[in-house]
């Protein structure tokens, strides 16, 4: 029986495409979700739409004949790889589907209409074939995170360790509401959820003024912070426990003095070997006008190997 979840995972065929299959076939719950590989079907090579227009293309009409032969059955060959992979590790076939259309308007916006037909998250690579920097995120990844605002959203780097989440806790809504749905997601023999919240010091650096705090102010607002996360936190691992995860492989922690957040998220990440990163799409300032926050945009820039689910 095919479950209500669905998993909409879009795959290019690239190695890191097949590194977050592996990832998300070990982290993702046979028992809870399906998954949908999802491919777009270019109509010729890429260089062809660089001047909006195709009418060159008939001039290599042979050439991209063979071209999409071959890369029609390149891909299906890595579809069937990764659905093999999901069975491996307990999915039922019929809880793996595998849909390949024909690109209709780009690769980016075409993903973006299929998400938006139903699915219950929808993860991508951190870069496809692309050549820029490792630090950079590619450009369908990075369009997708723009707009992809109504469900969770996956980006998943090179093959992070599957078995340590590391939930950047806030009071805002859309962390502890989102955290509650991805882990749903989840199978529940995780060997470490880690509720990190950071407070930081209110003599944060910014011009060279003068101090207006004196250290008694700084003691009163990290220790006042600190005590109003505890009852949210509470109440998350409380919620965890009520879907089938073990109390024992729960952890809080609250890092004060640290002057950035986002920062302090990824080396804690780093540090602790957290393949695994929750976090919400804006802070607790939810400025509307923004569809994510600066905490974790700058997270998704810093942590280039882990799986950053935006919830």
């Amino acid at each position: 029986m095919v479950k209500n979840s669905v998993i909409l995972v879009a795959i290019d065929g690239s190695p890191t495409s097949m590194d977050m299959v592996s990832y998300l076939s070990e982290i993702l719950s046979p028992n809870h979700v399906s998954v949908e590989l999802f491919h777009i079907m270019a109509r010729a090579p890429e260089p062809f739409y660089d001047l909006g227009v195709t009418d060159e293309a008939a001039d290599y009409e042979a050439e991209i004949s063979h071209w999409s032969r071959k890369n029609r059955s390149e891909i299906d060959e890595c579809m069937e790889t990764a659905k093999k992979k999901f069975m491996s590790s307990g999915f039922p076939e019929e809880a793996v589907c595998i849909t390949i259309q024909n690109q209709q308007i780009g690769i980016a916006r075409d993903i973006i209409n299929k998400a938006r037909l139903g699915c219950s998250a929808l993860a991508v690579g951190r870069r496809g074939f692309g050549t820029l920097p490792d630090y950079m995120m590619g450009g369908v990844a990075a369009k997708l995170v723009e707009t992809i605002t109504h469900v969770p959203i996956a980006v998943v780097g090179n093959r992070p360790d599957a078995r340590k989440i590391l939930v950047a806790f806030d009071r805002s809504r859309d962390i502890q509401k989102g955290l509650e749905q991805v882990s749903d997601h989840f199978i529940r023999s995780i060997e470490e959820i880690l509720l990190c919240h950071i407070v930081r010091p209110l003599a944060v650096p910014a011009r060279p003024i003068q101090t207006f705090f004196t250290q008694n102010h700084e003691i009163q607002w990290l220790d006042e912070n600190s005590r109003k996360i505890i009852p949210a936190m509470v109440k998350a691992k409380q919620r965890l426990k009520e879907i089938g995860y073990d109390t024992e492989n729960f952890r809080t922690e609250i890092i004060k003095e640290k002057t950035s957040r986002a920062d302090a998220l990824a080396k804690e990440a780093a540090a602790m070997n957290f393949g695994t990163i929750i976090i919400g799409r804006r802070g607790a300032s939810a400025v509307e006008e923004f569809s994510m926050g600066r905490v974790t945009r700058k997270v998704l820039s810093l942590c280039l190997e882990s799986a950053v689910w935006i919830v």
